[in-house]
């Protein structure tokens, strides 16, 4: 079932072509600097990346300029203390799954309901090109997303955030334990869980939630 919202490109790939690391390195240190152009530059070549990831997190448009604004400020902010541990564009996906976090972690009601139509679009700005289907797939495939997004919104954040990151953006325990600041024995542990939980919910069972969970 997950498949039916899951991504056939890596994340370092982002909207446009990667960096040369020669040319990342100095984006960050004109970045540093305070340049403006390279600022712009900086924001104009991973912005669609920024905006698609936190609508695939989280399934809505809700506030989506305002959460990448936030995402652009904590990078901003952040470059000076870059060390390079990783390609500029994980870092800032890393940024995006906080900052998606965060913003599930706030949510004190349920959001809106998932517009099929939104998915539709997410799916597209992705830049992955589809062979023309039937009227009658298309349908279904809608209906598993919005099924998908049902069940990971009544999900724990930190659940939901790694079962997302592997089971649809494809990422291994050692990548997604860096994106959520944490260990892959952990990850390991808590995908698991996840996996029941979600496959649980979308049979229709109840879900005990566990003391302390989140």
């Amino acid at each position: 079932m997950l498949h039916a919202v899951g991504r056939k490109s890596s994340v370092d790939t982002g909207s446009t072509q990667a960096l040369s690391p020669v040319d990342e390195a100095d984006l960050i240190a004109r970045c540093r600097l305070g340049e403006r152009a390279a600022q712009d530059s900086l924001y104009a070549k991973f912005r669609r990346q920024v905006a698609a990831t936190l609508f695939r997190v989280l399934g809505d448009r809700h506030d989506l300029d305002d959460l990448v604004q936030e995402v652009f400020v904590i990078a901003f902010r952040g470059l000076p203390t870059f060390r390079g541990d990783a390609r500029l564009s994980t870092w800032i996906y890393r940024i995006c799954v906080n900052v998606a976090l965060g913003r599930i972690r706030s949510r004190t009601r349920r959001p809106p309901p998932i517009g099929v139509a939104d998915l539709e679009a997410a799916h597209a700005s992705s830049g992955e090109v589809e062979q023309p289907e039937t009227p009658e797939r298309a349908l279904e495939r809608q209906q598993d997303r919005a099924r998908v997004y049902r069940a990971l919104e009544r999900m724990a954040p930190k659940k939901r955030i790694v079962l997302y990151l592997h089971e649809i953006e494809g990422l291994d325990l050692k990548d997604i334990a860096y994106m959520v600041e944490s260990n892959a024995v952990t990850v390991r542990t808590r995908l698991f869980y996840a996996r029941r939980e979600f496959y649980k919910l979308l049979s229709g069972e109840e879900i005990e939630v566990e003391e302390g969970e989140e």
